[in-house]
């Protein structure tokens, strides 16, 4: 499993992260926040989802992140949303 060295990118507009394998990727802030997978993002139901990606403002930004065990991070925008969980190996881009 994809482990990162950092992660960096509070308050910003893009989160950048370095992996274990010395690969890096960078993720918009909005592109992570409507990839959101959680309950309220995604029907747990159906898989449908639930997020309009017209209603996610274009300025948003990281307030927070922390990890989540050894497989994801918490990250918490600027727009409220603090429940989704993104695991490393969805956010490890294959080269």
């Amino acid at each position: 499993m994809p482990m990162p060295l950092e992660i960096n990118g509070l308050g910003k507009r893009e989160v950048h992260f370095v992996w274990d394998d010395g690969t890096e990727d960078t993720y918009g802030t909005r592109e992570l926040r409507i990839k959101c997978s959680c309950a309220l993002c995604v029907s747990e139901v159906t898989g449908e989802r639930l997020l309009d990606p017209k209603v996610v403002p274009e300025d948003l930004v990281i307030a927070d992140m922390h990890l989540m065990g050894n497989y994801g991070v918490g990250i918490h925008f600027s727009d409220g949303h603090t429940t989704g969980i993104f695991r490393f190996r969805e956010l490890k881009r294959k080269k």
